[in-house]
């Protein structure tokens, strides 16, 4: 990527340019219109001055038609004269003038092209209105001066531009002097430095970096500390089931009779259960805690999803005699728009819970309805619910209702609740039909 400092060089250097040479052509017209008008001036004078001198001048000259004065200077060639008489008679003229009209008009301003060249040409009479003085300049004359005005302001440009260029080069770097400071400053920093940037002597133009800098600079630490406390209560909440299952392992080990050991292995078995789930839930909550919007999104049937994890459930609730039901209007009623596996992550976990702290031959039924333009999706069980004071806490990452008498990692509910934040859905939590039980219901928009 090109040098900041070098763009901004040649921006502003560019538009020196620019300006300069406009301003030379500028030059140019406005002195081409102030020196036509000048010379036109002059020509007019000098018309007049001849005629104030006609009859001394043709007394003095030649008999012959159309006598020429002598050139007696190398410029002379530009300007040209004529004097005619009323019979139309060439009685005088300059060396540098044809023995023709110069021009057809007898008074005022005219133009004419003699031998090639355009010649600006005026004429009058004298005072008697006996003779026709007729003056010429050539154009060329007044475009080399125009030419001159505006060539010295592009001379002089030769030699500004690249002392322009020099202090430029140095004014430039004094204004990026506050970036290449604040780079200093954060390439000096440790990288568990997190705080944020001063602005208050920084220039306008730089607030808004620093502000974006300190914006990610606080993002970046709450996802450290997030990530701290994650790792911290996976270690705490991970030793439980770990030990448990050492222990029961060296009781197995230990184990006299077959049927002791048999009690051991089981257990055994039931630990790693136990801790297989956590791990699955902590990986599922390290994947989700990253994500601030869902990527790539489609239509999903909650309808479907439902049959599915049910369908997946249902040897898990027959080991505990419980019936799953599933009430749900048609697929293209009950549509929304999100990730299909988190939205099945989400049923899992809510049918589940459902399932696990629901007692022995009960009932868990799953209802999607459409309500105007959301979906609503309601788990009902007939578990002991949760007292209304600790509906909130139940959110919170490994935190369980005391007195539930299952054991859980206490992470259910929080995954929940950050899948249905990425859907931007709503949560509830409610007491059952006839105050028994609890009923989890989720607002999703409804699929357009």
């Amino acid at each position: 990527m090109p040098s900041l400092r070098r763009r901004l060089l040649l921006l502003l250097a560019g538009t020196v340019l620019l300006g300069w040479l406009a301003a030379a052509l500028f030059s140019y017209v406005d002195a081409r219109h102030e020196i036509g008008e000048m010379l036109d001036a002059q020509l007019a004078q000098s018309a007049g001055l001849i005629a104030a001198q006609l009859e001394h001048e043709i007394e003095d000259a030649h008999e012959s038609a159309g006598a020429a004065l002598p050139r007696l200077y190398k410029h002379e060639r530009n300007i040209a004269f004529q004097v005619w008489d009323r019979d139309g008679e060439l009685r005088l003229r300059s060396t540098s003038a044809p023995t023709t009209r110069l021009a057809a008009r007898e008074a005022g301003f005219d133009e004419a092209v003699l031998e090639g060249q355009r010649w600006r040409v005026f004429s009058r009479w004298d005072e008697e209105d006996r003779y026709l003085v007729q003056v010429a300049e050539r154009y060329a004359l007044r475009d080399e001066l125009a030419q001159n005005v505006a060539g010295h302001l592009l001379h002089t440009l030769l030699f500004a531009l690249p002392i322009l260029a020099l202090l430029m080069w140095f004014a430039v770097g004094a204004g990026l002097a506050p970036l290449a400071r604040l780079a200093a400053e954060i390439g000096q920093r440790a990288p568990d430095n997190l705080a944020p940037l001063a602005d208050e002597n920084a220039p306008r133009e730089v607030r808004p970096l620093l502000a974006s800098l300190n914006a990610l600079f606080a993002r970046v630490r709450a996802t450290m500390a997030q990530e701290r406390r994650f790792t911290a209560d996976a270690a705490h909440e991970l030793r439980t089931p770990l030990a448990a299952v050492k222990t029961q392992a060296q009781v197995a080990l230990g184990a006299r009779d077959e049927d002791e050991r048999s009690r051991a292995l089981n257990q055994v078995v039931a630990g790693t259960d136990r801790a297989a789930r956590l791990v699955e839930q902590l990986l599922a909550l390290a994947r989700l805690d990253p994500q601030a919007t869902l990527g790539p999104t489609v239509k999903v049937s909650l309808r479907q999803l439902a049959a599915e994890c049910l369908a997946a459930l249902t040897p898990q609730a027959a080991r505990k005699d419980i019936a799953l039901g599933l009430q749900a209007v048609e697929d293209d009623s009950a549509l929304v728009v999100g990730d299909a596996s988190l939205l099945a992550a989400l049923l899992r976990n809510l049918v589940d819970n459902a399932v696990r702290y629901g007692p022995e031959h009960s009932e868990v039924e799953v209802a999607i309805v459409r309500e105007g333009q959301a979906v609503l999706l309601r788990v009902i069980d007939q578990g002991p619910g949760i007292p209304a004071d600790e509906r909130e806490r139940v959110f919170a990452r490994f935190y369980r209702v005391l007195g539930s008498g299952e054991a859980g990692s206490g992470l259910g509910l929080s995954i929940v609740r950050r899948i249905a934040d990425l859907h931007q859905a709503s949560m509830a939590l409610d007491d059952g039909p006839g105050g028994r039980g609890l009923v989890v219901t989720m607002r999703f928009p409804a699929a357009v």
